[in-house]
């Protein structure tokens, strides 16, 4: 069987090399800081007078876990 010349894989029909593993970390850094901000926003937007302060350290945090969750589930 032939393999391929950059990943060194069974070159079958169906092959894609695997991604760089820089990439990878690239856009799960990215996804993070998209969906901290997206929670920190929607936190800003139900609380516009600033009432709940301890939240926002943890509003980013969570949305950042959900949003690396989501995407690393729908990768697989």
């Amino acid at each position: 069987m032939a393999t391929c010349p950059r990943c060194l894989g069974h070159l079958t029909d169906g092959h894609r090399c695997p991604r760089r593993r820089s990439l990878v970390a690239a856009e799960i850094i990215a996804c993070a800081i998209g969906g901290g901000l997206l929670a920190w926003l929607t936190l800003i937007g139900f609380d516009p007078h600033g009432q709940v302060t301890d939240m926002d350290a943890i509003s980013f945090i969570a949305g950042a876990l959900v949003a690396v969750g989501i995407n690393r589930a729908l990768r697989s």
